[in-house]
């Protein structure tokens, strides 16, 4: 089962102090000042789009992040596991939850609350059945788990003073001390460490997935046609090459490459996947139950499971590529007794099981016989066992043993040889050749060769009879980058670029097509470099803003003060008025006082 550790954290936007979101709610209060902030559900879903559509394309314990406006969510590929001990919870356990439900830890006691996706979430969501690990409703918690008061060492004698996240103000109940609890301290009691918690998958996205989860789940995600190859039960086996862009922990925008194999059944399920492959794939190939990858460097051949996709040893018809060196070799094809073709300086060689080089045809006249010993004549074929030397730009061994070679001349020419080299038909092939080297030629079991053609899918049967089975005018396909792998039934898979991939029946008729998927849209160079500048430029409103504020704020204290003095000289020079005044009428009364004493005898 695939699991994804998520942390979300954002910012109060009444106290702006980091607030973490270890719930995944529309409505998240602060545990500092305790006000809600509302995050809708279209939001959850654009921030959680990456941890959904590219968490299973992760390696384990590979880490990400994403943002969006104030909120940040950093996520890794990892089990489930316990918030007090980090003991992996079991997935049996997991799945068991119906609704929710608190699993209790078996070492720490710690108790993790389990829920299936709500209903509302359910389109943000998508191939996600549980999540593990939020801080959990209150409503479903027992009262013995609820948290001890917080406390306060007074700073008189030191003793712990009980505090209840509210009050400031308290007694020391030991010496009596008057007690206050600053902000800092509450604010750190009341808030919640921001804590993981994990997006269970569901089960067939890691095993037995749908075609369509498959490609909402970035399976097919390649720019350039892949490597694929089919085996005789009909499953395919797709090697692609995937990048992506992100931001490296100098938040440097920075490509990451990688390999990816994965195999889907005939009924489109996926059956396993790889992504540990270190070099691209050159060649695939199934013999019995193995599964043989061939890079395009000089690494050693892969053996894998083909049921199981994990490495095997290799064994009997296991050993083909040793023989020779591959990376200088020309078009290779994989006979069905395990031995390869290899066209190597010019010359058609047979590599055995065993490592060897033995003869290319089992009744061909050996090579010291210099006259059995010629070039391959492409416009006159014999109908013998001979020697093929020159140029073949594609080989392919159908299910019979029988060889075909096909060469771009004007027309080009297909040539199938049975399995003791002699030839059965030489046909000139209609339109042109697609203009990029990729996998072009597939047969089914009745003997029937698929080629590929710049605007047309040809079908030459077991005879030589040609029929046109996809037109570029009539169904929109082939297109010019397009690789082919063709199933026993005569049912084939077209691969194009940008993570295209269409299935069809032996007739035509389309039975897939992931074009026709939901799949999320990768993020480009240019789309992060615009997401750096976008979050530049809003850090640079932001303070601008807040420069802003501060001078408005300036501005409003140097008016206020401006008015003050106004008032306050206004006020001075009132009072200076009402004084002189008053002076004057006291001297006035003065002087009358001295105008009638006088006057009086």
């Amino acid at each position: 089962m695939i699991s994804v550790a998520v942390r979300v954290e954002t910012e109060c936007g009444t106290c702006r102090m980091p607030m973490p979101v270890n719930t995944l709610a529309r409505e998240v209060g602060c545990q500092s000042c305790g006000r809600p902030t509302a995050i809708e559900g279209e939001l959850w879903q654009a921030l959680l789009r990456d941890p959904v559509y590219e968490g299973p394309k992760m390696l384990p314990n590979e880490g990400r992040q994403s943002s969006l406006r104030k909120l940040s969510a950093a996520y890794t590929r990892r089990g489930p596991c316990c918030q007090g001990c980090e003991k992996e919870i079991s997935v049996t356990s997991i799945v068991a939850v119906r609704g929710q439900a608190l699993l209790r830890c078996d070492r720490c006691a710690t108790q993790t609350w389990v829920r299936t996706v709500p209903t509302e979430f359910a389109g943000a969501l998508p191939n996600i059945t549980h999540v593990v690990g939020e801080d959990p409703d209150p409503l479903v918690m027992e009262p013995a788990n609820a948290a001890e008061a917080a406390t306060f060492p007074c700073p008189q004698c030191g003793s712990p003073v009980a505090f209840d996240g509210v009050n400031r103000a308290y007694t020391c109940r030991f010496c009596s001390a008057n007690v206050h609890v600053p902000d800092d301290f509450v604010y750190r009691g009341r808030r919640k460490v921001v804590a993981d918690w994990f997006l269970i998958f569901h089960p067939s996205i890691a095993d037995s997935a749908p075609a369509p989860q498959a490609v909402a789940a970035g399976l097919f995600d390649w720019e350039e046609p892949p490597v694929a190859a089919v085996d005789s039960e009909g499953n395919v086996y797709c090697a692609a090459k995937q990048s992506h862009w992100y931001y490296d922990e100098n938040n440097e925008v920075t490509e990451k490459k990688g390999n990816v194999l994965w195999s889907l059944d005939s009924s489109l399920k996926v059956r396993w996947l790889r992504r540990d492959r270190s070099d691209a794939a050159r060649f695939m190939c199934c013999i019995e139950d193995k599964l043989l990858v061939i890079g395009t460097a000089s690494s050693s051949p892969l053996w894998l499971d083909s049921k199981t996709g994990t490495p095997v040893e290799s064994s009997g018809a296991a050993s083909p590529a040793r023989g020779v060196e591959l990376s200088g070799a020309g078009p290779l094809a994989c006979d069905r007794d395990g031995s390869l073709l290899v066209l190597k300086v010019s010359r058609l060689r047979r590599i055995a099981a065993n490592g060897a080089e033995v003869a290319l045809w089992a009744k061909g006249a050996p090579e010291d016989h210099a006259d059995e010993v010629r070039h391959w004549d492409w416009d006159e074929p014999v109908d013998r066992p001979v020697e093929i030397r020159g140029s073949v730009d594609v080989l392919h061994c159908g299910p019979d043993g029988s060889l075909y070679m096909l060469k771009e001349l004007w027309p080009d020419v297909l040539v199938r040889l049975d399995a003791d080299g002699r030839t059965v038909y030489r046909v000139e092939l209609p339109d042109q050749a697609p203009g990029e080297e990729h996998q072009v030629l597939g047969t089914d079991l009745r003997g029937n060769a698929y080629v590929l053609r710049a605007s047309q899918l040809v079908r030459v049967s077991a005879t030589g009879a040609q029929s046109v089975v996809l037109t570029a005018e009539r169904d929109a396909l082939p297109r010019s980058k397009m690789s082919i792998a063709v199933c026993p039934d005569g049912s084939f898979w077209l691969f194009g670029e940008e993570g295209l991939a269409w299935k069809f029946e032996p007739g035509g008729k389309l039975l897939f097509a992931s074009e026709k998927e939901p799949r999320p849209r990768k993020p480009t160079h240019d789309d992060l470099v615009q997401r750096k500048a976008n979050a530049a430029a809003e850090a640079y409103m932001a303070q601008a803003e807040r420069a802003r504020v501060v001078a408005a704020e300036n501005f409003r204290m140097a008016e206020e003060l401006v008015s003050a003095s106004i008032e306050w000289k206004r006020r001075v020079d009132k009072i200076g008025w009402v004084v002189g005044a008053l002076v004057l009428v006291v001297l006035v009364l003065f002087l009358l006082w001295l105008f009638v004493g006088r006057a009086q005898p």
